[in-house]
């Protein structure tokens, strides 16, 4: 395992958060056309609420749409968190030490957290779960994957 590059991905966005990017964007493009292209000789004093309107929505399209994964390439120990919208995406390699352990614990929300955990305890938060027991399933296949040991917290 420790010759392959993982991806950890979730999948895609529920169909609620997509209905919702779909809203913001569709938004965003009429405003754009009604401000920029119909009404191209509006005051300059509507300019400064007319941006804000825009790019408020664009905020709020792109939160709705983007996917969070979790890239591992182990034959040069770097680590990064991938973030994509469509097939644009972006993210920061990062070194990482050798890997210790996976460890799940429930956090103060009631949420239980899937981590990995590097031998300087440098903490990758990989998952959250409802249920505690997916968390556990989820970590212990996490761990024999990775060839490390799991550790079992509540």
């Amino acid at each position: 395992m420790k010759d392959k590059n993982v991806i950890i991905h979730f999948g895609k966005r529920s169909i609620f958060s997509r209905a919702l990017a779909v809203i913001f964007s569709s938004l965003t493009l009429f405003l754009v056309y009604k401000y920029f292209i119909i009404e191209s000789s509006f005051p300059l004093n509507k300019l400064r609420s007319n941006v804000f309107s825009i790019t408020t929505l664009i905020i709020f399209g792109i939160k709705f749409s983007v996917l969070e994964s979790h890239h591992f390439n182990f034959q040069e120990m770097k680590y990064r968190k991938f973030y994509s919208v469509g097939p644009v995406g972006f993210g920061k390699w990062k070194r990482i030490r050798k890997l210790d352990r996976v460890s799940t614990f429930l956090n103060v929300r009631e949420e239980c957290e899937v981590n990995i955990w590097d031998v300087k305890n440098k903490r990758y938060r990989i998952a959250v779960f409802d249920e505690i027991d997916n968390a556990v399933i989820y970590g212990r296949d996490l761990a024999k994957n990775l060839e490390i040991k799991f550790l079992e917290r509540n």
